[in-house]
């Protein structure tokens, strides 16, 4: 290759690493992508079937800017939920809560608003105690190692939460301490690390996020880095039976596993090939398995 094509490719490959990382830092992070997943759970109670779960995750809100003016725009784009899930990485410092809970405004649930801990709620100037509190003033539950009971009628789904995985004070034991084995569980965790343990004691679905999906994936390799000492392999999606066996080398049992792509950055504000993901679950009663759908509309 002569001098002047050596030099003209180098300034192709320079103008193409410079679009590349202008589209990763200020395009795809706010290209928010509405998942619906449609989650079968063979203990689910019958009143339950079709029953509906926005899942808000990672949302590291540092400032009231344009990632959250999409979310809301989701949320008033879509009809009421049964229930919205917030698991963990609400906010990434203390001056992100004043923002949040602007965002909060627009949460609305028919069976209310859920929280659990990230590893975010426990630096960066944020009290954790404090913020429970400020939580549960806006109509947030936290759900920090307990569980709750949401009835149709005659028929019971228990919504449990462990604590954040990262900082290791989830407690699934102490969560579900108070729940009949017959009892179909969903439960929040921040980081799905823990998903063994809840695996040990049967719960049925568990909804995590954390991973952010790697945030940065490369064509036929996937993503290097996942946040999760599972490692790579547990990045984003559906996880059951043999997948999930694959990842934390136990037969899972009944338990289903969905890890969300979750909304906001950490570290590198980047996003490539990793769009943020905001999630819709329809829990079904029967086979365990998942099958996308459409996304709904008021």
């Amino acid at each position: 290759m002569s001098g002047s094509n050596a030099q003209k490719a180098l300034g192709w490959g320079a103008l193409t690493a410079a679009g590349l990382l202008g589209y990763a830092a200020g395009v795809e992070p706010f290209l928010i992508e509405t998942v619906h997943q449609e989650i079968s759970l063979p203990r689910l109670p019958l009143a339950f079937d079709g029953y509906t779960i926005y899942i808000v995750s990672d949302l590291h809100t540092r400032r009231f800017g344009p990632r959250e003016e999409l979310v809301r725009s989701i949320l008033n784009s879509l009809p009421e939920p049964d229930l919205l899930a917030l698991p963990g990485d609400m906010v990434h410092t203390g001056m992100g809560i004043a923002p949040f809970l602007k965002l909060a405004q627009s949460f609305r649930a028919r069976d209310g608003v859920y929280a659990v801990y990230g590893n975010s709620e426990y630096k960066n100037g944020i009290r954790p105690k404090a913020f429970a509190k400020t939580l549960a003033d806006n109509d947030i539950v936290p759900l920090l190692n307990r569980s709750l009971t949401i009835t149709r009628g005659d028929d019971e789904l228990e919504i449990a939460g462990v604590d954040d995985p990262v900082n290791w004070v989830d407690d699934v034991d102490v969560a579900l301490q108070d729940v009949p084995e017959e009892r179909c569980v969903v439960m929040l965790m921040h980081s799905p690390d823990s998903i063994a343990h809840a695996v040990r004691r049967g719960v049925d679905l568990v909804l995590s996020g954390h991973t952010h999906g790697g945030q940065i994936r490369f064509p036929l390799i996937g993503s290097p880095y996942t946040h999760v000492s599972i490692g790579p392999r547990m990045s984003s999606g559906y996880y059951a039976r043999v997948k999930l066996k694959e990842c934390i080398g136990i037969w899972p049992g009944r338990t289903q596993l969905y890890v969300t792509r979750g909304i906001g950055v950490s570290g590198l504000a980047l996003r490539f090939l990793c769009r943020p993901e905001f999630t819709i679950l329809t829990l079904r009663r029967g086979k365990p398995g998942i099958v996308r759908r459409p996304v709904p509309s008021l």
